[in-house]
């Protein structure tokens, strides 16, 4: 056990050196394959035997808290470790597979570097904005975007800036991600019918004043907290939907009424997750045509350096080192406002008005990062999802 010990930490610690958000323990048809998400990419990093792999899984089930007699079923779990003279959570998650069981671990930095809008990739404009749509009472201010976009970590960084010791902050989370100091933290549990909705009701009666929803995710969930918003709670939360303009629509197809939605959302703030050149290696090239024709920015060639990295030891030659947050905001201004009201939550229509009023969508601030040398235009495209 002292052995399986040391190799839990030993992949553990050399995760976190690694810089990795997250570790893989794939188990194959002899052994455990061990691969660490570094920059959003997934690297093999060592393969462990048979003997090796029930021991380990043994040793997490322990650490984590897990009970050792369900081998067959999905559990989560937590645990903490000490590296670097920090101090880190990981989000242990166990699945039955076809060779065995597959590990999953979100790592989190318990000290919270990462949060903090002033941390986030926001431009000062962007700032300014997201700060004056906090100031809102009440009403619901939502973070979207895809899987992997930082969404959670935006939510967190939004509810530290106002954490008041004037003011009842609470979440409501599926799992909770970290710790926040000063903020009242709650777990969803389906086993217990302990439910978003079921949290929602109580905290209602609980005097709170901001509720963080980990994810709004159902017609219970949304027309809930659209109630809360109306009865003056702010509430923070997370939408799978693709940009901002889009978000009215999906309330709207969750039951939420369109006068609602128009009169109780502030903003919107969408965001994506683009890997950064590595500024160690990075050197000047042409992006592709179609890139440049992409973004708009064929006439800024021979005018402005676009750089790429060309690969070394400090990004270990994969010419990218770290990621950066795209965004785009959308604030919900008297006219968008009128016109969701009415029942107008098309997104072209939408979009076509919020553009005219100031609205920048996402590929701006991804132009922006281009010609400020932190990405390359192919990732950008990428990532938007343009070819």
């Amino acid at each position: 056990m002292e052995q399986s010990g040391r190799l839990v930490n030993d992949i553990i610690e050399s995760a976190i050196t690694a810089k990795a958000t997250d570790i893989h323990l794939d188990p194959a048809r002899e052994g455990l394959d061990i691969r660490y998400r570094i920059d959003g990419a997934l690297h093999a990093v060592q393969h462990l035997s048979s003997a090796e792999q029930n021991a380990v899984i043994t040793q997490l089930r322990q650490m984590a808290d897990l009970p050792p007699t369900e081998p067959r079923s999905l559990q989560d779990g937590r645990l903490s470790i000490s590296a670097d003279g920090k101090e880190y959570d990981l989000r242990v998650s166990i699945m039955p597979m076809l060779f065995g069981e597959k590990v999953a671990m979100r790592i989190f930095d318990q000290a919270g570097v990462l949060l903090g809008l002033d941390k986030s990739g926001f431009t000062d404009e962007q700032l300014e904005t997201v700060k004056r749509l906090l100031k809102t009472p009440s009403g619901m201010i939502i973070s979207t975007g895809p899987a992997g976009s930082g969404k959670t970590t935006l939510l967190y960084s939004m509810i530290t800036e106002i954490a008041d010791p004037e003011k009842s902050l609470v979440t409501i989370e599926d799992p909770i991600e970290m710790a926040l100091p000063g903020v009242q933290q709650a777990q969803v549990s389906p086993w217990t019918d302990f439910t978003f909705g079921t949290a929602l009701r109580g905290y209602m009666r609980q005097d709170a004043d901001v509720i963080l929803v980990g994810e709004m995710r159902d017609t219970e969930t949304a027309a809930l907290s659209a109630h809360s918003a109306m009865t003056g709670h702010l509430i923070l939360s997370q939408m799978l939907v693709e940009d901002a303009i889009s978000v009215p629509q999906e309330l709207v197809d969750l039951g939420v009424d369109p006068w609602i939605v128009g009169r109780n959302l502030p903003g919107v703030v969408a965001c994506r997750l683009v890997k950064k050149v590595c500024q160690d290696c990075r050197e000047e090239y042409t992006p592709s045509a179609e890139s440049l024709e992409i973004l708009g920015l064929r006439d800024k060639v021979g005018s402005v350096p676009f750089y790429h990295g060309a690969g070394c030891e400090q990004c270990g030659g994969t010419a990218h080192k770290g990621r950066q947050q795209l965004h785009e905001i959308l604030v919900i201004d008297k006219n968008l406002s009128d016109m969701i009201c009415g029942g107008e939550t098309r997104s072209d229509v939408l979009l076509y008005t919020a553009v005219q009023h100031g609205f920048k969508p996402m590929i701006e601030d991804g132009k922006r990062a281009v010609l400020d040398g932190l990405v390359t235009a192919e990732e950008v495209c990428r990532v938007l999802s343009w070819r």
